[in-house]
Parts: C-alpha cells; structure tokens; sequence
C-alpha cells in the first residue's frame, strides 16, 4: 500500500510539471544574442520570459560573449562568459549553469520546451535526487528508507521522460518505472554497488542510494535518447560503474567536511 501511496502522490507530482511550460528570452543588441537566440529556439522579447539570458560582449574575445541570467525561474543569478556563440560551447559552458541556476520546480518545463537543455537539466534532476536519496540513505532508520529512495527515483524517471516529451498517464507512470526497475532494481543495486565501492556504517547505504539513483537516472536518459530501447547489460555494467565512481568521489569530499 505505501508503494502504490508513493506512486500515485509520484504521478500527480510529475503531471502537474510535464504541464508547466517555461519561456525563455534572450536579450542584447549584439549578433551574438541574435546568435543565441536561433540556438535557444528563445523568443527576442523579455516580456512574460521566466528565464532572461541578456548578452552583453565579452572582453578580450570578439567571437564569445558574456550572459547574464535572471527571471523569477532563477533561483541563482549568475554570469557565464562564453568562449564562443556555437551550439558545442551552448551544450557544454552555457546549458549546465542555467540548469542548475533554476530553481527545481523549472527544471522540467524548461527541457520539454527547449530541447537544447535536455541533457543539462536531465543531469541537473538526477544530481539533485541523488544528493537527496544519498541523505536519505545514510540516516540511522532502519526500514525507512527504501520507500523514499524509491519515490525520488520514480519522481525523477518520470521527470526525465516528461522532458524527453513523454505523456505521463499513470499507466505509463507503471511502465516506464517497471522498465527501468526491472535492469536497476533497489536490492541489486544494492549487491552491485556494495561490491564496487567497499564501505561500511553510514556511508554503505548512503553510496548505494547516490550510485543507484545515478545509474538508474543515467540509464533512463539513454533509454530516451535511443528512442526507447531497453539498455543492454553491459551498457548497464557500464553505467554502474562510472555511478560508483561518483559516488566514491562524492563521499570522499563529504568526509572531508
């Protein structure tokens, strides 16, 4: 019964997001914010914008420019100086620091209305679910955690499908979750991680929430991205891995503190 609970209360949560939609607007008068504009697929007017990119020149660069970033969908406002306007330096300099400049609940909006910020507010999703889930994992309750680190991964799976475009239905809630569940279920995660990253006490529980939320949102990305084919074993093997990996680095700096 909790789970279908969770379900539910997951779906509703994620519907309600899949049909907000975010606008942005790229401002400025020099040809690279016309430039960026036609990349963004972004409208020229900041009326009605929740995310405003206003281009000004960069210094000592004639081909880059430097963006500022702002609108009531910002929760960070910040400026990102771009080495050039090209759709490469958008994906890789501009597009995550809007993402993770956005307050969480434009996340989704955002990437179903403006494809270029896909992968970066995918990325975005899952980093913030895993950070949540690996909280979580790592607190003294024995039993607790596992509807929740299963909520924040179905609540992110259906985040992610929302902004590959997707209609979420709560039957297709069931499926898409039941699909990646049935590659990343919870308890061989579990085996998997705990071989991967040797750690005991809080931390143990702490990596595998973390890892597996990263696995599982990763392997959702691709499974979107390849036109909704199911992830082979070793591309799973694969993702796994490199989760662990991050995991391993993200515990180490959190002992640190």
């Amino acid at each position: 019964m909790l789970g279908l609970r969770n379900l539910y209360r997951v779906f509703n949560e994620s519907r309600s997001a899949a049909r907000k939609r975010a606008t942005l607007a790229v401002t400025g008068d020099l040809s690279g914010a016309e430039k960026l504009a036609d990349l963004l697929d972004a409208q020229r007017n900041a009326a009605g914008a929740e995310v405003l990119l206003a281009v000004t020149g960069a210094r000592g660069s004639a081909a880059g420019a430097e963006v500022h970033v702002s609108g009531e969908a910002v929760e960070d406002v910040e400026t990102i100086v771009l080495s050039a306007v090209s759709e490469e330096v958008v994906l890789r300099e501009l597009a995550p620091r809007v993402a993770r400049a956005l307050d969480e609940e434009h996340l989704v909006p955002l990437g179903r209305g403006y494809p270029v910020f896909r992968r970066a507010v995918c990325e975005e999703i899952i980093r913030k679910n895993a950070r949540q889930n690996a909280v979580i994992g790592a607190l003294p309750i024995p039993g607790a955690d596992l509807p929740a680190i299963t909520a924040n991964q179905g609540r992110m799976v259906l985040g992610i499908a929302a902004v590959y475009g997707e209609e979420i239905t709560l039957a297709r809630a069931r499926e898409l979750i039941g699909v990646l569940a049935a590659g990343f279920g919870f308890r061989a995660l579990t085996r998997q991680v705990v071989k991967l990253v040797p750690v005991g006490g809080w931390a143990a529980s702490g990596v595998i929430g973390y890892a597996g939320t990263l696995a599982m949102g990763r392997s959702a990305m691709l499974y979107f991205e390849r036109g909704k084919k199911e992830i082979g074993p070793g591309k799973r093997s694969e993702i796994l891995r490199r989760a662990s990996e991050e995991a391993k680095v993200f515990f180490s700096r959190v002992r640190r503190r």
